[in-house]
Order: structure tokens, then sequence, then C-alpha cells
């Protein structure tokens, strides 16, 4: 069962009946830059051993890949080679 809970009256867009605005106009751009000054503290940046484990792993995958396909397309070119010499 999905518990429901009724919309922050502070949160602007939260229901139905308010949609959020896309167009809603800045209107003191020194609080926003302090806002986002204040987000960026509080971002837990990956470390670097998990950066370069992220990238291992993608690069690995991705060769994976790709010797899977290189053996999967050479298989059909042979399959496609037996069919395409059959004379009837």
């Amino acid at each position: 069962m999905v518990e429901r809970r009724s919309p922050k009256p502070e949160v602007v867009g939260s229901s139905p009946s308010a949609p959020a605005k896309p167009w809603r106009v800045m209107k003191n751009p020194l609080k926003f830059i302090q806002e986002v000054k204040q987000e960026t503290f509080r971002i837990t940046w990956p470390t670097k051993k998990d950066t370069m484990m992220g990238a291992v792993m993608v690069f690995a995958l991705a060769s994976i890949a790709a010797i899977f396909f290189l053996i999967l397309d050479q298989i059909l070119r042979f399959l496609l080679n037996i069919v395409l010499t059959i004379n009837i």
C-alpha cells in the first residue's frame, strides 16, 4: 500500500493544483549564489580511488562487450556465407 502525504505548503509546484513554474524569476541573485555555494559544500565528491575504479570498470565492460560483438559478428558472417553458397 502506498503512503499518501499531503504536500508541503511552502514548496511551489508540489501538488497537481499548483504546478511548478519554469519561468520563475530570480529576485535576489546574491542569495541564489550564496545558496549554490552552500549546496556545493554539501556534495560528497568521490575519492580518487572511486573515480579510478569506475573508469577501469567502464573500460573493462566496454572491452568485454566489444569482444562479444566481434565474436557474434564473425559467427553470423560464417553462417550467412554458408547459407549464401548453397546452390539449390
